[in-house]
Formats: structure tokens, C-alpha cells, sequence
């Protein structure tokens, strides 16, 4: 079963709580990053973004500080939610510890909705709390100072927090101060969410794209049967230039007749492509060496016949624009150049990982070959990959493909799991290797 490389950001106390409900999922593999201060996600957001598949973050305060920060987005990460039972539980600890009634108290973070609800669903109203509620990321000093204003004033006995960094400082300034923390519960509901959503995410990359290109000649769209030589000449030209995109793209080029032409591929192909290009630069190459007009509608589906359907509305929706307009269309509707004029909504261009960057600077190896290898097995999210895969990617003979991947092996950067005993077929069994994102201890 291939497990999800799920990264979490947090202090060490809220790590050990996320590795120890993650421990028990065996879907998961947990790869951990200690923080201190919001100063410290930019530099690890930067260097092992692209090295896990999801994120979960300790709460809200570093996962909305990369948020606004645009470190993440919403569909890459999420943090467990301060349920009331975590306050109820920190509040029985301070009573256990106090070995007496507390009634004034200051927290922040938590949401003044779930307080007010909680303690009064449990008839604890006497338990007065000065309350920090806030959506987002507000900064340390401000919750500090909070704390510090109501315990000076006599407001709060004791100040409860959900950030470490906030709670050492007020035990610095003698404050007595807890930390709530999310429950297991809690994690382990992001953790569900955060595989669901991963694993969703592999089924999208399996979806079909089919790319449609419909000549257009004088603004109109061509819908000739008969051609003159020369007008042939020119679609046999088109049909070698579009024939080099499906090879790119591993798919298969069909000829629709009336000048419609279709290249069948997966979503997964056509966003590696784009991430190394712009799909409307190899459009416009296309058009100034064949001297041909075209509107291009892309349609995504889950079946051959959504994407079928999706293309039409795209080339319906571009009869009323400029040649050469890309419509791209799928179940979430019309979207134009998305995935096409200026590639901005398209798959970040993803970075070598630091261990790799390091590894083949040390062995003096060049880093355009590793670099297809890693974005391909990345963007597609596969597994597994044999030589023969690698091959067609790298438009490589196989004896050359297995010298490459033994040269990535020798230097840790691939590991091999197993021999393919290709099914059936004649030959010496491949070898099947997985990437390596760190040192392996």
C-alpha cells in the first residue's frame, strides 16, 4: 500500500502528540519539522514544501502565518481545531494543580462561541474568562502582552495558551500559565482528511485531458472536407507538429476530420508539460511555422466522454474569441488560459529537494536529468518507477535509462524495492525504485 509523506510543523511537545496519533495509522509516513517562531516557516516552507504530499500544522497561528504569507494554500494543509474538550481538560489540570477552585483566568486563541457554549452547557458560568479570540495570525507580543495586562490587573489568576512561545515567555515573567493543546481526536481527524485528500489528489492526475485544436480560417472555423494541395500540405505539417506535443505528452493524436484535431492524454502528463512550458509558447510556435489559425479548447474529465463533452463547450466558448484563445473546461466549468496563456494557476515548478541538491553537488553531477526524474514521479504521483518509464520520459534507449537510475542509486538519492518480472514477458526481470527525499539513518 504506498503511504502519505504527511509533513508536520509544530513545537516538540505538539510533535510528539501528532507522531504519536500518526504512529498508529498505517497509512501514514510522518515527516517532522520543529519550530520555535513564526520567523523560522518561510525557511522551512521554502526548502521541504514539495517534499510531502499534505501538511498538518500544530494550530492555527503557523497555519494561517503561511497562509497570508502564501508559503501554503488551503488544499495542501490544515491544523486540528481547539475543541472545548481540550480547554475543559486544561482547565481541570489547573483546578487539580491549584487544589482549589480558579475563576479567573485569561486564554487566548480559542474561539469565544465554543467557550461560551462549553461552560455552559456544564454549568461551570462561575469560571470567569478574559478572553483573545482572533481569526488567523496575530503576533506573539500581542498575546504576550495580553496575558501579562490581566494577571497585572488582577483579571486572571492563571493564563492559559495554546503557543509555546507565548507560554515560556509568561513563565519567565513568573505568570502561571498552561498550555491547551488539540486532542488526539482531534489530530487524527485532520490526519484522516489530510490521506483522503491525498489520495484524491492521485485520482485527479489519472483524469483525461483531451486537447483540441479546431482551424480557423478568415475569424471563422473551418469545416472543409475538400482541400487543395496546398491547404493539405499545411495540415500534414499541423498534424507532425501536433503529433511531436502528443509524444511529449504521451498521449495519441486523432485526426476528427473537419479540421478538428484531438490529442488524448491524462491530467497528469499535460501538468508536467506545462510546468516545464507555457502551452500557449509551443501555440504560437506552432502557428508561425505552419501559418495556421486555431482555437484550442482542453477538456478534463473522469470518463473519455466528460472530457469529450468538456472540449466542445471549449471550442463553442472560443468561436467567440480571438485564434489561438486556449479555453480550458472541466467539471468546475469555463475557465480561459488557466492552464494556458500565462500558466499562472498551474503546478508550481517544483524544486530539488535540499538533499538532493546537496548529494549531487558533492558527486560534481548535473542537475537537469535527476530534476525531470523528480518532477515526473512528483507530479504524476506514482509510487514506483522502472527503467522502461524512465525511458520514455527521457526519450532514452532502456540501456541508458538503467544507467542513469544505477548512477541515482549509487548516490542514494533512488532506492530499489523489488524486481518487476515483466508479467510475463521475455527478458531479465526490471528493477522498480522509489525516490529518497532525506539521509537514510
Amino acid at each position: 500500500m504506498m503511504k502519505v509523506r504527511i509533513g508536520a510543523i509544530g513545537p516538540p511537545d505538539s510533535l510528539q502528540i501528532i507522531r504519536e496519533v500518526a504512529q498508529l495509522d498505517s497509512r501514514i509516513e510522518l515527516v517532522e519539522f520543529e519550530y520555535f517562531g513564526s520567523e523560522q516557516l518561510p525557511g522551512i516552507m521554502s526548502k521541504h514544501r514539495y517534499e510531502v504530499t499534505q501538511w498538518i500544522f500544530s494550530g492555527q497561528t503557523p497555519y494561517h502565518y503561511c497562509l497570508e504569507k502564501g508559503l501554503i494554500t488551503e488544499q495542501e494543509a490544515s491544523y486540528p481545531p481547539l475543541h472545548g474538550m481540550a480547554l475543559l481538560g486544561t482547565c481541570l489540570q489547573v483546578m487539580q494543580e491549584h487544589g482549589r477552585f480558579v475563576s479567573h483566568m485569561s486564554l487566548d486563541t480559542v474561539d469565544e462561541g465554543i467557550v461560551k457554549s462549553l461552560f455552559s452547557e456544564y454549568h461551570l458560568d462561575k469560571i470567569n474568562f478574559e478572553l483573545l479570540s482572533y481569526q488567523g495570525y496575530k503576533d506573539y507580543d500581542e498575546i504576550i502582552d495580553f496575558h501579562f495586562q490581566n494577571y497585572k490587573a488582577g483579571k486572571a489568576e492563571v493564563a492559559l495558551t495554546c503557543l509555546l512561545k507565548v507560554y515560556l515567555a509568561l513563565r519567565k515573567l513568573g505568570i502561571p500559565c498552561y498550555r491547551v493543546v488539540p486532542s488526539k481526536l482531534a489530530i487524527k481527524t485532520v490526519l484522516d482528511l489530510l490521506v483522503s485528500r491525498a489520495q484524491s489528489h492521485v485520482y485527479e492526475k489519472q483524469k483525461v485531458v483531451i486537447i483540441g485544436f479546431q482551424l480557423v480560417e478568415g475569424g471563422r472555423v473551418c469545416k472543409k472536407t475538400v482541400y487543395d494541395f496546398a491547404e493539405k500540405q499545411k495540415e500534414l505539417e499541423l498534424e507532425l507538429e501536433l503529433l511531436q506535443i502528443a509524444r511529449k505528452l504521451n498521449g495519441s493524436l486523432i485526426n476528427r476530420g473537419g479540421g478538428v484535431h484531438f490529442i488524448y492524454a491524462t491530467q497528469g502528463d499535460y501538468e508536467l508539460l506545462i510546468a516545464e512550458r507555457t502551452f500557449s509558447k509551443m501555440v504560437n510556435e506552432i502557428t508561425m511555422r505552419t501559418t495556421l489559425d486555431f482555437h484550442i479548447g482542453i477538456g478534463s474529465g473522469y470518463t473519455i466522454h466528460d472530457a469529450e463533452q468538456h472540449v466542445q463547450r471549449a471550442f463553442e466558448y472560443a468561436n467567440e474569441e480571438a485564434a489561438g484563445t486556449i479555453i480550458y473546461v472541466d467539471e468546475e466549468g469555463i475557465n480561459t488560459g488557466a492552464l494556458g496563456k500565462d500558466n499562472t494557476n498551474a503546478l508550481p515548478n517544483l524544486k530539488l529537494p535540499v538533499y538532493w541538491e546537496a548529494v549531487l553537488k558533492t558527486h560534481g553531477y548535473r542537475e537537469n536529468i535527476p530534476m525531470k526524474v523528480y518532477q515526473y514521479v512528483k507530479l504524476k504521483n506514482i509510487p514506483y518507477f522502472s527503467s522502461e518509464m524512465m525511458s520514455s520520459l527521457l526519450k532514452n534507449t532502456d540501456r541508458n535509462s538503467r544507467r542513469i537510475l544505477s548512477e541515482l542509486e549509487q548516490m542514494g538519492l533512488i532506492r530499489s524495492l523489488k524486481e518487476d518480472l515483466n508479467q510475463g514477458k521475455r527478458g531479465r526481470p526490471k528493477k522498480v525504485y522509489e525516490l529518497v527525499l532525506g539521509e537514510e539513518k
